[in-house]
């Protein structure tokens, strides 16, 4: 048993151990402040409508950075980025802590929109370093290194008791800091996985490339099969409406339901605790099943939870929260291992850029768009647009999307 146990994570070394590490950092810091991120922008002079256009405008710049960073990821390497987006973390996250209006919260979002620029090449790195047959596996056990996370709704939740609000997401914030900045000592020790032409950067040379990035970017589609494009035309328009309610399901849970802010902690952990129970059966089921079935299962299981939720009985609510870890499982693990599989690693980079784009600059219509609805209509309006999204979705998944009879490597 020991011997095969080996044999199945044989994997998990070098730029697979680092990055296990950084994310046991990073996805506990990640989760703590969006515990009440919501509630801390109103308590700053925010309203509803005010956090949708802060994040839109996030959104947009980091859309057309998105572009940038997988061009660069490709010709200069995957590490430099990656190490130097999570230092600059460090930093822009004290403007969080240190806010003393709203319109703070929206440099601290400008400033990471721009650190973003790292994330294709972080794709890009993980995609490169995990073995084709083992991808599911891979990704999934990616996501149980945030099994940190479960912790942070919980320590979110006991600084609001003893801190309130505002003082309680200050101190959440400087943990924040303090992961990033351990997480880019561990990631200087990463190893790069292309040969790259230089990796000297100046923003002149960044400003004159700019339009190439994007040529290469749009065209890299020429490169890549046909069902990496339908992969893209199904879930694309599917993740418009998830960005769409995500910064309001605290406020609808909380104005609405009435649900409390510790209680909103409480779910927010058990959605944290079922997903990390279930990546690593889902990941082998990924490897051994195929991408597509747990593909159409994640889209079933997030209408579920989604008509769980607005339904808002006390017990469905805990419901709610496992079958929308469920709908993340499945569909985190099994997205980016099909779309591993069908992109040919020299252009892994342009094709996370371009994808991460188009995400963004949606994104960032979609937040504003759910704000608006939310506050000048009804509450409950884009949680229906995502419930009809997530059962499209299902249908056009099943119909529309191809595995590959060979992985690319």
């Amino acid at each position: 048993m020991l011997k095969q146990f080996k044999k199945e994570f044989s994997f998990i070394f070098g730029n697979v151990s680092i990055l296990l590490a950084v994310w046991a950092f990073t996805d506990f810091a990640h989760f703590l402040p969006d515990t009440y991120y919501s509630l801390y922008v109103e308590s700053l002079g925010g309203s509803t409508l005010t956090i949708g256009s802060i994040l839109s405008a996030s959104w947009l710049i980091m859309a057309f950075l998105q572009l940038a960073g997988g061009y660069w990821a490709d010709k200069r390497g995957r590490k430099n980025l990656i190490v130097a987006a999570s230092f600059a973390r460090t930093l822009i996250y004290l403007v969080f802590a240190t806010a003393p209006t709203w319109h703070f919260i929206l440099l601290g979002e400008i400033l990471i929109a721009t650190a973003i620029i790292a994330q294709p090449a972080m794709s890009a790195l993980v995609a490169d370093s995990i073995p084709p047959e083992k991808r599911g596996l891979g990704y999934s056990i990616s996501m149980l290194a945030g099994v940190t996370s479960i912790f942070s709704p919980a320590v979110a939740g006991i600084l609001y008791l003893n801190y309130g609000l505002v003082a309680g997401m200050r101190a959440a914030y400087l943990l924040v800091s303090i992961c990033w900045l351990a997480s880019g000592l561990m990631l200087l020790k990463l190893r790069e996985t292309i040969k790259t032409e230089k990796a000297r950067f100046s923003l002149k040379e960044f400003l004159e490339e700019y339009p190439k990035a994007i040529k290469e970017c749009v065209t890299v589609w020429k490169f890549v099969p046909k069902p990496m494009l339908h992969l893209f035309l199904v879930f694309t328009p599917l993740m418009f409406f998830i960005r769409m309610c995500t910064p309001y399901y605290v406020l609808y849970a909380n104005k609405v339901l009435k649900v409390d802010e510790f209680q909103w902690a409480i779910l927010q952990t058990l959605t944290s605790i079922v997903f990390h129970l279930l990546v690593l059966p889902i990941g082998k089921l990924v490897d051994t099943a195929g991408r597509k079935r747990p593909l159409v299962l994640s889209s079933i299981s997030g209408a579920l939870a989604i008509t769980l939720f607005l339904h808002g009985h006390p017990a469905g609510l805990y419901a709610f929260s496992a079958f929308s870890a469920i709908c993340n499982a499945l569909a985190f693990t099994a997205y980016p291992s099909l779309q591993a599989d069908l992109t040919p690693k020299e252009y892994r980079g342009k094709l996370m850029g371009f994808s991460n784009f188009v995400d963004c600059l949606l994104g960032s219509m979609a937040l504003f768009l759910g704000g608006f609805l939310y506050e000048a209509f009804s509450p409950i309006i884009p949680f229906l647009l995502l419930l009809a999204a997530m059962t499209l979705t299902a249908m056009a998944t099943a119909i529309f999307i191809t595995e590959p009879k060979q992985r690319e490597t």
